[in-house]
């Protein structure tokens, strides 16, 4: 170790060689070429090429520098008291860890009278950050530019570099120091103050005491820092007389006592109740102005942002409500089925502010201050929704269905029925819907789960899906997420639709609303109306919005390869009653069918060139579900 030189101090570094090196004092910017006499000129390449040598010979000793101290600090630096020359990164840390305990613990010493105080740094907040303190050692003669290397390499010849010891103080440790001295020195002084118990209000009186004076106790501190040396010596205090004292407190007592001695009722739409003032007396605040005395300085008030969040927390959920959404339908245009209703939310800050007047004041009852909410479809400004004509329409036919399919497309049909989509919005099937439950009205029915014909709740859903996707194809509306069927039913390709024009949808249970959906794009400034029915027969989806001007061309189903119907299969059911054999699949082909879809806008720009809707229907063979008794009784291992 080198002898300490203080935290900042300099001192010579040793010579390179048995010599040291001087950076030349000759300033080019000096000399004027004009000016000088011959001899002079002669001169002068002799002083460049000295200067020239004088920078080469510094550039090598930088080089041999690097090379000999790759990954070290380089010799003759220190920081602080620490010489750090020539060690390894991890070494050096070492050193200045080690150097930076014995700071931290190292102790102030203070005394008061008979009482003493010798705190460690690290008890008063100070810490050294040596990580800090070694990058910045490190770094020199390793700059960023080139010149500042040179310029650092020349320092390290002539002279030891010395780096600060980085330090760190906590305001916020040195104040509970101080907090706690102040406790030791006796009673905290105080100014006199109004206690609150219930609803009776008391004059607490003045303290006067000694404190400690931080500011030059704070100053004493840093100054041992900086010369790295202890200190011992008084305490700096500082008399601490009260400005407010008891009989300053009289008539703001009087006035409290006042405030606490009704209640405020308060009021909203016919409805009212009371705040109890013991309950209001938890919020009083007092505060005192500095640098005033008496009975000015002391002021009395609630806390109005605590006072804002308890009437919220007590009120709200009697006050707010939501704005309702009118529900539109169709007649020649939008029209209201449901009128829409306004919304209101109480403003907690008024709230506060209105209760406290009264608290202060005659007690007269508070009207709760509200923000009117508007609905997003009103349903007084239909006209403002900017539904104006039918975009596009599709039906699909049921009538083959069961009974409890045929009520699962009515229930579903009614569900996504009147649905609005606002300006720019993404229509999602399963959030126009909801989720597909006994509660909702859907019964067991036929579904298809894992590629297999099985029963489950909402059964025959997917007639409501494929219903829409016709509708919004042929609007020429950018359809997001569209999913065919695994299976060619006959349920999508009565009435003159072809294989390929289905949209099948998933609810999974947990989440039902992360599987597969059906999904279309308003592309539109204004507002889009789905209209759904049904008849127990066939089905209908209308969509309308605004005049999108789409010209919109679907081309004829082209159908590829066919695939042969597959092996059969048998299932075992758990669900099935003892002694169950099911035939529930016959063999069907497979086949591979696309369409596409064209659509020019109203200026002759192609919004969507031959999109290909493609579809590959998978094959399957006979299928047989059967109970765990019947394993292997089925006609796919005994016919």
């Amino acid at each position: 170790m080198r002898p300490a030189q203080g935290l900042f101090s300099q001192r010579s570094l040793p010579t390179f060689g048995g010599r040291s090196l001087a950076w030349p004092s000759w300033n080019p910017s000096s000399v004027h070429l004009g000016s000088v006499l011959p001899g002079a000129q002669r001169l002068l390449p002799r002083v460049a090429l000295g200067v020239a040598a004088t920078l080469l010979l510094i550039a090598v000793s930088l080089g041999v520098l690097r090379s000999r101290y790759e990954g070290q600090v380089y010799p003759a630096i220190a920081v602080a008291d620490v010489s750090l020359g020539g060690l390894p990164k991890d070494a050096a840390l070492a050193a200045l860890s080690e150097r930076a305990a014995g700071i931290e613990q190292g102790t102030v010493t203070f005394t008061y009278q008979d009482r003493t105080w010798s705190p460690a740094l690290a008890d008063l907040g100070i810490s050294v950050n040596v990580e800090a303190s070694l990058d910045e050692a490190y770094a020199v003669g390793r700059e960023d530019d080139a010149w500042q290397r040179l310029s650092s390499a020349a320092d390290l010849l002539q002279k030891d570099r010395a780096v600060p010891l980085r330090m760190r103080l906590d305001e916020a440790a040195l104040t509970a120091w101080f907090d706690t001295v102040d406790g030791d020195l006796g009673l905290p002084p105080h100014d006199a103050y109004l206690a609150i118990e219930g609803a009776t209000v008391r004059i607490e009186p003045e303290l006067d005491g000694t404190i400690v004076d931080r500011t030059l106790a704070r100053e004493r501190v840093l100054a041992a820092l900086r010369t790295m040396q202890p200190i011992a010596e008084p305490l700096p205090v500082l008399a601490r007389i009260a400005a407010v004292r008891a009989g300053d407190l009289i008539d703001a007592q009087a006035r409290l006592q006042a405030a606490l001695a009704k209640p405020v009722p308060v009021s909203f739409e016919g409805q009212s109740w009371t705040l109890d003032p013991a309950e209001l007396g938890r919020f009083v605040t007092q505060a005192y102005a500095p640098g005033m005395t008496g009975a000015q300085a002391h002021s009395v008030a609630l806390d109005q942002q605590a006072l804002a969040g308890w009437l919220t927390e007590r009120l709200a959920t009697e006050i707010n409500r939501d704005p309702v959404d009118a529900e539109v339908g169709w007649n020649d245009g939008p029209v209201a089925i449901n009128a829409s209703e306004t919304g209101v939310q109480l403003m907690p800050r008024a709230f506060a502010e209105a209760v406290g007047s009264s608290f202060f004041g005659d007690h007269g009852t508070v009207e709760i201050p509200i923000t009117v909410l508007q609905p997003a479809v009103d349903s007084n400004k239909l006209d403002d929704l900017g539904i104006t004509t039918r975009l596009g329409a599709g039906d699909s036919n049921y009538s083959a269905s069961n009974p409890e399919r045929a009520q699962n497309v009515n229930v579903g049909a009614a569900l996504m029925n009147h649905t609005l989509i606002a300006p720019g919005e993404e229509f999602s099937f399963h959030h126009a819907v909801g989720e597909i439950t006994a509660e909702a009205g859907f019964v067991e029915a036929n579904v298809i789960q894992a590629e297999r014909i099985d029963r489950g709740v909402g059964g025959g859903i997917c007639q409501v899906s494929t219903t829409v996707f016709r509708a919004a194809l042929l609007a020429g509306l950018p359809i997001t997420e569209w999913w065919p069927h695994d299976y060619r039913l006959d349920f999508y390709e009565g009435d003159g639709w072809g294989p390929g024009y289905d949209a099948s949808i998933l609810q999974p249970e947990g989440d039902p609303f992360s599987g597969g959906n059906f999904k279309f794009l308003n592309p539109s400034e204004s507002w889009m109306l789905v209209e759904s029915w049904s008849d127990g027969a066939r089905v209908w989806v209308v969509i309308y919005g605004p005049d999108l001007g789409y010209d919109v061309t679907v081309s004829d189903v082209t159908e590829g390869e066919v695939v042969a119907p597959g092996e059969g299969l048998e299932v075992v059911d758990e669900k099935l009653d003892p002694g169950t054999i099911k035939h529930t699949e016959t063999p069907q082909e497979g086949l591979e069918v696309w369409f596409t879809r064209t659509v020019v806008g109203p200026d002759g720009e192609l919004v969507e060139d031959g999109r290909q809707f493609y579809t590959r229907f998978k094959s399957r063979g006979n299928v047989w579900r059967v109970s765990p008794d019947m394993q292997f009784q089925s006609p796919y291992y005994t016919g």
